[in-house]
């Protein structure tokens, strides 16, 4: 009996050292990376913009390319068709009006106007600096880590590409189902006509035509039409807001990760004056779990030699950091500032129309108000995202122990500290600074058109 149980507990004993062991080899093979998942973060927003014909880093041939090539102009020359034919309706309906409620059409044509500007603005600028977005993007690339990293490290770059996926696919299906709850109403309504109910009929947006488009054949290739308008709009700016918003994510990333290597900078011992208990002896702990006793007996040339070489290269990849969110300044400012302007005028049409033109049981400008309101956010975040992530950088140069290396190596890091307190940001063309206040200053701008249209209407309805 003695026998049986022995041989049981030395089963279980080395079943629960293979579960173990099973464990701690799937832990460390979560911390190798490679370029794969750098790639794999832009697979969503490749996809769209694949649907709208605009190449980014794709892997197609020359004759593929000029394909899209065509589809993309043809596309944009539509755009360009539909924007004045919008802008021939509002100010028709404006004539027309003889009532300030007959004028409401307009309100429901604003939003989709500002809209198609956006988009047509947002591509082409895509398509015209398209070497400076694939620089931007193999630039981020190359800094990708690759190999076994530590468990700091893993933690920073785990995090960061969770919440990426978790907010561009989010963003990704917000918008399709904004198309769809936008786009379906008409074709449900011209399925009822076909099986004999008497439904009017009704198009997604109110163009000015040389001809009745409500006649039979015109109407079905007129919904057609404006539902691939639709399409390429919301998928033009959706691919813009989701390279803007990978390029910061990604930007972020190695700001953290170069914060994380400046701690680890300097080995400082613990005393009476650095407890244990700090976060620096934390770090000097981990120096000397992975370096061992050796961190204790070098001299000081092997020091200055070793801190010469890390920050020198510390100092390039932070200029490198510098210089690609200005070429983020550079290629996105003008039109965030555009995408601001236009969204504060969205978000109070669309609380206008939520209001006081569709019923409870509508949904197409209450998905639309939803989808301008996280758009915006989702801008302002990340935009908050790389002023912190630079001020990380700019305490961790204060916190890394800069009092125990050389001379040399105290001058360099203060000239660092000097330029990391500056703090790294991308504007609206100057005007503002992206952030989460800029957020909270479209909200109340919006809220004020809002009000201001709202007190207008009723003194109008009273009248």
């Amino acid at each position: 009996m003695k026998q049986k149980d022995l041989t049981v507990r030395v089963r279980m004993t080395s079943l629960l050292r293979k579960c173990f062991k099973r464990k701690l080899k799937q832990k460390a093979n979560e911390r190798v990376y490679d370029k794969s998942e750098y790639d794999e973060s832009y697979a969503s927003t490749k996809k769209v913009l694949g649907w709208v014909g605009i190449r980014m880093t794709h892997n197609i041939s020359e004759a593929t390319t000029k394909w899209w090539d065509m589809f993309y102009w043809f596309e944009l020359a539509n755009l360009f068709l539909a924007g004045p034919s919008e802008i021939a309706s509002m100010g028709l309906t404006a004539y027309e009006a003889q009532t300030f409620r007959d004028s409401i059409k307009l309100f429901r044509m604003m939003p989709c106007f500002g809209c198609v500007v956006l988009s047509i603005f947002k591509s082409i600028n895509m398509v015209l600096h398209r070497p400076v977005f694939e620089n931007l993007a193999n630039e981020l690339r190359d800094m990708w880590p690759e190999g076994e990293v530590t468990e700091e490290e893993h933690q920073i770059i785990k995090g960061a590409l969770k919440q990426l996926n978790f907010i561009v696919k989010g963003y990704y299906w917000c918008n399709n189902a904004l198309l769809i709850s936008f786009l379906s109403p008409p074709y449900f309504i011209t399925i009822a006509r076909y099986c004999g109910y008497d439904s009017p009929m009704s198009l997604h947006f109110l163009y000015w035509l040389p001809f009745d488009p409500y006649q039979p054949i015109y109407y079905e290739i007129t919904l057609v039409v404006q539902t691939w308008h639709a399409l390429m709009v919301i998928w033009c700016i959706m691919a813009w807001d989701m390279l803007f918003c990978l390029f910061l994510c990604h930007i972020t990333t190695q700001f953290d990760l170069l914060a994380r290597r400046v701690r680890r900078l300097f080995y400082v011992a613990t005393d009476h004056q650095l407890v244990s208990s700090y976060p620096m002896a934390a770090v000097s702990e981990e120096m000397l779990r992975t370096e061992g006793e050796r961190v204790r007996s070098v001299g000081d040339n092997y020091w200055e030699a070793r801190h010469q070489k890390q920050i020198m290269e510390i100092v390039l990849r932070h200029h490198a950091l510098i210089r690609l969110t200005g070429d983020v300044e550079k290629m996105f400012s003008l039109a965030l500032l555009i995408n601001f302007m236009n969204s504060s005028i969205i978000i109070c049409f669309c609380g206008f129309c939520c209001v006081l033109i569709e019923k409870w049981n509508e949904v197409a400008y209450k998905s639309f108000l939803v989808t301008a309101l996280t758009q915006t956010w989702l801008l302002c975040w990340y935009g908050q995202k790389l002023i912190d992530s630079s001020k990380r950088l700019a305490d961790a140069l204060y916190d890394c122990g800069w009092y125990n290396g050389s001379k040399r190596a105290k001058s360099a890091i203060l000239i660092m500290l000097h330029r990391a307190q500056k703090g790294i940001y991308v504007t609206t063309h100057g005007f503002s600074i992206i952030s989460l206040a800029s957020y909270s200053t479209i909200i109340k701008t919006a809220w004020s058109y809002f009000t201001l249209l709202l007190n207008f209407f009723k003194d109008k309805a009273a009248e």
